[in-house]
C-alpha cells in the first residue's frame, strides 16, 4: 500500500524532464534555423542593396557604383532600407503567431567607400575591368614607341643647337644676347639698310587671335559657352601643367628648354604606354571629341578631360596648342638634318642681323628662325588633322609643307592615309596624364553633367563602390522562459561587406 502511486509519480517526472528536453531541443533547433534564415535574408538583403546601383551610369558608361544616401545626402537612408528590407523578411508583414520573432537592433554603415576615396581606385580598378580586351589599344602603344625613339632625334638636336648656338662671340655680348636674351628686330636702334621680313614676326600676327581662328577648318564652329564646374570633383586637385609657352622665338634659352622637356616627357612617360592603353581605351568609346556627334553636354569632352576649362573654344584651343607643341620638335629634328634648308634659314637671318646691326648673331637667330619655322609647320600640320588627314610621326625633307619667308604652304604634299590621326593624338596625351588623378576626376565631372539632365540631385562624389553594415538581430524565444541576463545566446551580430 505505500509503494501505491509510484509509477504515476515516476513517469510523471520523467514525462516532465522528457518534455524540457523535447521542448530544449526544438528552441535550439529553431534557434539554428532561425540563424540560417538570418543569414539569408541578409545575403538576400546584400543583392538588393547592390541592386541599386545607378542605372543610367552603368548603361552608359559601364561603371557599377549606388548611391547611398538615395539623393538625400545622409547616409542613415542605406540603413533605414537595410533595416526595413531585414524586418519585412524576417517577421513579414501582418503575420501572426509565427515560429520565428525577431527584434532588429542598431544598424551601422561603416568602411564606407566613394568613388573618389583612395586615389580613385574603385574606378580605375573598373575602367581595367572592363577594358580588359587591349587590341583596340594596339595604335597608341605603337605610337608611344614612336615617340620614344624620336626623342632621341629630339635630345640631340637640343645638343646640337646648344653646342653651336650659344657660342656667342664676345662682340655679341655687348649686343646684348650672350645670356640667351631676346634677338630680334628691336635689338639695336639702327635704320635698317633694306625692309627684311621677319617670319617671327609673320608667325606673332598670325597668333595674334589665337589658334583656332587659324585652324578650324571653314564652318566648323565651337561653343563659347562656360559651363559650371564650380563644385566638380575635379576642383579638389590640382593640374600643374603649363599651357604658356614662347611663340616669339627670341629666345634660344626658351628654345632649348622646349626641346629638353619634349625629349624628357617622351622617355619619362610614355616607356610606360601600355598600362595606360586601357584608360586610352576607354575614354575614347565613352566620350566625345571635335567632330564627334554625340548627345553630350559638352562637344569636346576629351579635350575637357585633358585641359580642365570651361568651355569647349578654351579646352580646343589649349589642346590644339599642345599638338602643335608636340609636333615641333619632331619638325626641328627634321631642319636639322636637311642641309638647303639650314642655308635658307642662314641667309635670312644674315639679312635681319645684317638690318638690325646685330651681325655677330647670326647664329643664334638662324637656330632661333628654324624654330619659329619648325612651329610654323607644326601649325600647317594641326590644320591637316582638322581636315580628318593623318600625320606621319616621323617627318621627312619630301613632306615639308611650308615656306620659312611666309610660313604658308610651299608646295602639293599628297595627302597621307598613314599616320596619326586627331584621335590618335588626343590619346597620347591621355597616355601621358593619366597617372595624374585631376585627369580621371575630370571624367567624373563630364559624367556629372551629362547625368544631371535626368537626375539633377545626382553627385558622382555620392557615388558608393563599397561600404560595411553591421548590427544585431536578436531572435525572441518561444519555447522556453530564458532570464533577460541570459539573451546573448540569442543575438546574432553581423558585418556584411557590399562591393561591386
Amino acid at each position: 500500500m505505500k509503494n501505491k502511486g509510484q509509477i504515476t509519480v515516476f513517469m510523471s517526472c520523467m514525462i516532465s524532464v522528457l518534455l524540457i528536453l523535447t521542448l530544449t531541443a526544438l528552441e535550439v533547433g529553431r534557434m539554428y534555423c532561425g540563424r540560417m534564415k538570418i543569414r539569408a535574408v541578409i545575403h538576400s538583403a546584400q543583392s538588393c542593396i547592390l541592386a541599386d546601383y545607378n542605372r543610367e551610369l552603368f548603361e552608359r558608361y559601364h561603371l557599377l557604383f549606388a548611391d547611398p544616401t538615395y539623393g538625400t545626402g545622409s547616409l542613415a537612408m542605406v540603413e533605414e532600407k537595410f533595416r526595413d528590407y531585414l524586418e519585412k523578411s524576417l517577421n513579414g508583414e501582418g503575420v501572426v503567431n509565427s515560429i520565428y520573432d525577431f527584434e532588429i537592433g542598431d544598424i551601422a554603415l561603416s568602411d564606407y567607400k566613394t568613388i573618389i576615396d583612395d586615389d580613385m581606385s574603385l574606378l580605375k580598378r573598373q575602367i581595367v575591368d572592363y577594358e580588359k580586351e587591349e587590341g583596340a589599344a594596339n595604335k597608341i602603344i605603337e605610337s608611344g614607341k614612336k615617340m620614344v625613339d624620336s626623342s632621341k632625334q629630339v635630345d640631340e638636336a637640343s645638343k646640337k643647337t646648344q653646342s653651336e648656338a650659344t657660342e656667342i662671340p664676345a662682340s655679341a655680348e655687348n649686343a646684348g644676347g650672350a645670356d640667351g636674351d631676346a634677338i630680334g628686330t628691336d635689338s639695336v636702334d639702327t635704320e635698317p639698310a633694306e625692309e627684311v621680313k621677319d617670319p617671327r614676326n609673320i608667325l606673332k600676327e598670325m597668333l595674334s587671335n589665337g589658334v583656332l581662328a587659324i585652324l578650324l577648318p571653314e564652318g566648323t564652329r565651337v561653343s563659347n559657352e562656360d559651363h559650371d564646374f564650380s563644385d566638380a570633383p575635379s576642383k579638389t586637385y590640382l593640374d600643374n601643367d603649363k599651357d604658356d609657352k614662347d611663340t616669339d622665338f627670341n629666345d634660344v634659352n626658351n628654345l632649348l628648354n622646349v626641346l629638353k622637356q619634349s625629349a624628357k616627357e617622351d622617355k619619362t612617360t610614355l616607356m610606360s604606354v601600355g598600362r595606360k592603353a586601357a584608360f586610352c581605351a576607354y575614354v575614347d568609346d565613352h566620350f566625345s571629341c571635335l567632330g564627334e556627334e554625340k548627345d553630350t553636354v559638352m562637344k569636346c569632352e576629351i579635350e575637357y578631360i585633358l585641359k580642365g576649362k570651361t568651355s569647349d573654344k578654351d579646352n580646343l584651343e589649349a589642346v590644339l596648342s599642345d599638338i602643335i607643341w608636340m609636333r615641333m620638335p619632331v619638325n626641328y629634328v627634321c631642319l636639322l638634318g636637311d642641309a638647303a634648308k639650314q642655308s635658307e634659314a642662314l641667309t635670312l637671318a644674315t639679312a635681319i642681323c645684317s638690318s638690325t646691326g646685330t651681325l655677330p648673331m647670326v647664329e643664334i637667330v638662324k637656330y632661333l628662325l628654324l624654330g619659329c619655322w619648325a612651329y610654323g609647320e607644326s601649325v600647317y600640320e594641326v590644320r591637316l588633322l582638322l581636315q580628318d588627314e593623318k600625320l606621319p610621326y616621323v617627318k621627312t625633307s619630301a613632306e615639308w609643307n611650308t615656306d620659312l619667308k611666309s610660313l604658308k604652304k610651299a608646295n602639293n604634299t599628297i595627302s597621307s592615309s598613314v599616320g596619326m590621326s586627331y584621335k590618335d593624338y588626343l590619346n597620347l596625351m591621355l597616355a601621358k596624364k593619366e597617372s595624374k588623378d585631376v585627369t580621371y576626376a575630370r571624367l567624373l565631372d563630364v559624367m556629372e553633367i551629362n547625368l544631371n539632365r535626368n537626375d539633377e540631385k545626382l553627385s558622382m562624389v555620392n557615388m558608393c563602390g563599397e561600404f560595411t553594415l553591421q548590427g544585431k538581430i536578436t531572435q525572441i524565444p518561444k519555447l522556453v522562459n530564458v532570464k533577460k541576463n541570459d539573451m546573448s545566446v540569442y543575438d546574432y551580430y553581423f558585418n556584411e561587406k557590399f562591393s561591386y
